[in-house]
């Protein structure tokens, strides 16, 4: 499986979705860092269920601002956005609450995971969107100009 790497082929066109995502990316690859360590101890298993924490922090705080910006431009398929972030929030519990039991193999698995789930997030979901909001800005602006005009 490749190594997570943030890089333009990444970006949405969408300056504050951009650099969350990217944040985002660079909280999963300090994840991959830390679990790329060979033979772990307790400290190393420790900083790790710390990463999922931070993930599962940011992820909240990223999705919620993120579904703000979806609801206020009344995205036509924000339901099924919301749907995708409740099961990442979930799956990311789910490793937390077994990572007591066997760390090794829920850090693998956890890891594995956020690899696949947040690139193709990003470049399917946020992706789908992003022109979408993009014309809604435009159109904001015109409509904020044309009262400009007429004052």
């Amino acid at each position: 499986m490749e190594v997570l790497a943030w890089d333009d082929s990444f970006k949405i066109q969408i300056p504050l979705i951009d650099e969350r995502n990217q944040r985002f990316m660079e909280i999963a690859m300090k994840l991959e860092e830390l679990n790329a360590v060979k033979r772990k101890k307790e400290e190393d298993f420790d900083n790790i269920g710390e990463a999922l924490a931070d993930i599962m922090e940011f992820a909240r705080m990223h999705f919620n601002e993120e579904e703000k910006i979806l609801v206020g431009k009344q995205y036509p398929e924000l339901n099924q956005h919301k749907r995708e972030h409740k099961k990442f929030i979930k799956k990311i519990m789910a490793f937390r609450r077994l990572f007591s039991e066997d760390p090794g193999k829920v850090a693998d698995e956890a890891l594995k995971y956020v690899k696949l789930w947040l690139p193709w997030h990003i470049k399917e979901l946020d992706a789908r969107y992003a022109p979408f909001i993009r014309v809604q800005n435009y159109l904001a602006e015109c409509q904020a100009m044309g009262r400009r005009g007429r004052s």
